[in-house]
């Protein structure tokens, strides 16, 4: 009896932790996202915090992730955050299954290597 009750009182401590969105930080640098490849879990809560460490601007453009995603909320403008230089922004979703294009649209940002992708399983 003492067990069940233990195992009563356990599982909305669960249930809460399972609900608790796991923090990913993402550095946009001169042409460089890193990690370069973001692995998360399809229909768990996360918050992208992404991070500017170069002086220009970049910006976090994945259409087709932010689309597919749940929830989303933060400055996602047409499937892209614009990070000015030096600054940092924080977008809450619950991404869906899949693998996208992830890469910065900014003029020959592309083409000078700065893309990657994001893994959902």
């Amino acid at each position: 009896m003492r067990a069940l009750l233990l195992l009563a009182c356990l599982l909305p401590t669960v249930a809460l932790a399972q609900d608790v969105p796991r923090r990913v930080e993402v550095r946009l640098s001169s042409f460089d996202f890193t990690p370069s490849t973001i692995r998360l879990t399809a229909g768990r809560p996360v918050v992208l915090h992404l991070v500017n460490s170069g002086d220009g601007g970049h910006n976090f453009a994945a259409p087709e992730f932010f689309a597919a995603a749940r929830g989303v909320s933060g400055p996602v403008e047409r499937g892209r955050v614009e990070v000015a230089g030096g600054q940092s922004a924080d977008i809450r979703l619950t991404p869906a299954r899949g693998t996208y294009r992830l890469r910065c649209t900014h003029t020959l940002h592309t083409a000078f290597g700065m893309t990657g992708e994001i893994v959902v399983e």
